[in-house]
């Protein structure tokens, strides 16, 4: 649209060390201000230049704003260098895009009735939408109202399920919380993390064909980016040798879309990891020349190699972690797989699985301290602002 404000990414490499910073310039539909950003490089601390549009409205998560410019008010006059590369982008290889498949295989089930508790739960809090809906804007209005709060990670809702076996369940659905006045998702687009009365190393333990194993991986991704710090992945292989490239990174990036690049870790041999390159370079993409501008994957780029190792492990790593193991690579098909899940704790988890693969785990990005609680109380859906990223499954 002609009268609406536009965004433009740009990224702008350190004329020393050559780390990028991505900004957003912002040009509004009439008047712009032309102007320059000092910027420190966050990593080496070199003072450079560059100039853009709107230099007061403009942003960046990324750069160490020294001081903003206005030319028609104090111009920079400096002679600090400009950058050693700059790129405008529009693509995003980092989508963070998770998503529940409520066609794919089931992994909670009734422990008792052994019926999907998956499109229930969906049904119920569907049934409710409206008036959680409503609560849900109440909380977020009053929090935009307030000036102090304490960070908040998630919107979590807790929803009864009924069920055949007479008891009661109680389902978790999440997703993150934006108050940056965005609409609340559709139903379909909730994360189900979790259904009270379920048994998942009774359902994920045994013999499992490859898709319902990965469609069950993609359920517990879902599961821990709520309740746990980390993930790891660790597999020799993702997707079949015998593939196309184009059919092979459509895999990688189904998986990678469920993943937060922040808080993931990939194990697997060097030349599942040169796969992916050369996929991505046959879609018209340079892995290397996306690095240059911190612009590829980052589980990718950050990917651990290991080659002397045929483990399939997945794990959801916390105080508490969930493991998911056996002979399964990120491969769908119809063969038949032995998988095993099991829940450990941490300890267990170091000396069996970690200090084995020899995989040494970054510092986990910090969780945030409280999440919105949605629920139904006495036919009233009410919310609080809960103590913990996420509540105990």
């Amino acid at each position: 649209m002609i009268f609406e404000t536009r965004e433009r990414h740009h990224v702008a490499n350190c004329p020393k060390c050559d780390t990028p910073h991505r900004y957003t310039e912002l040009k509004f539909p009439m008047i712009n201000d032309r102007g320059s950003w000092l910027v420190a490089c966050r990593k080496c601390g070199q003072h450079f230049v560059f100039d853009l549009r709107n230099p007061a409205e403009s942003y960046s998560d990324d750069c160490m704003i020294v001081e903003r410019f206005d030319n028609d008010i104090n111009p920079y006059a400096g002679n600090a260098p400009r950058p050693g590369a700059s790129a405008v982008y529009q693509l995003d290889m980092n989508p963070d895009q998770p998503r529940f498949d409520l066609d794919a295989f089931p992994i909670f089930k009734c422990a008792k009735s052994g019926e999907s508790l998956e499109a229930a739960a969906f049904l119920a809090i569907g049934k409710s939408w409206l008036r959680v809906a409503d609560a849900r804007a109440q909380a977020t209005n009053q929090m935009l109202a307030r000036s102090r709060l304490p960070p908040v990670e998630h919107v979590v809702f807790f929803v009864e399920v009924p069920c055949s076996c007479g008891e009661p369940h109680r389902a978790i659905f999440y997703h993150p919380l934006r108050l940056d006045g965005s609409d609340l998702p559709p139903v379909e687009e909730l994360l189900l993390a979790d259904v009270s009365g379920t048994d998942l190393a009774d359902v994920l333990t045994g013999i499992l064909s490859k898709t319902d194993v990965m469609h069950a991986l993609g359920k517990l991704i879902a599961r821990w980016r709520l309740f746990n710090d980390q993930i790891l992945l660790a597999t020799p292989f993702v997707a079949h040798q015998w593939k196309t490239k184009a059919e092979r990174l459509a895999i990688w990036e189904t998986l990678l879309a469920q993943l937060d690049p922040t808080r993931t870790i990939l194990m697997t041999r060097g030349a599942t990891l040169k796969e992916y390159r050369d996929a991505l370079l046959e879609s018209g993409l340079d892995h290397v020349m996306l690095s240059r501008f911190g612009l590829e994957n980052r589980i990718v780029g950050d990917g651990k190699r290991k080659q002397d190792s045929h483990a399939k492990v997945y794990i959801g790593l916390g105080e508490t972690c969930e493991v998911l193991s056996g002979s399964a690579n990120v491969v769908q098909g119809d063969s038949m797989e032995n998988v095993t899940f099991q829940a450990l704790g941490r300890n267990k988890v170091e000396t069996s699985y970690l200090a084995p693969l020899g995989v040494s785990l970054p510092e986990p990005r910090p969780r945030l301290s409280h999440h919105l609680l949605i629920e139904c109380r006495d036919g009233v859906w009410r919310w609080d602002l809960a103590a913990g990223a996420a509540p105990k499954p």
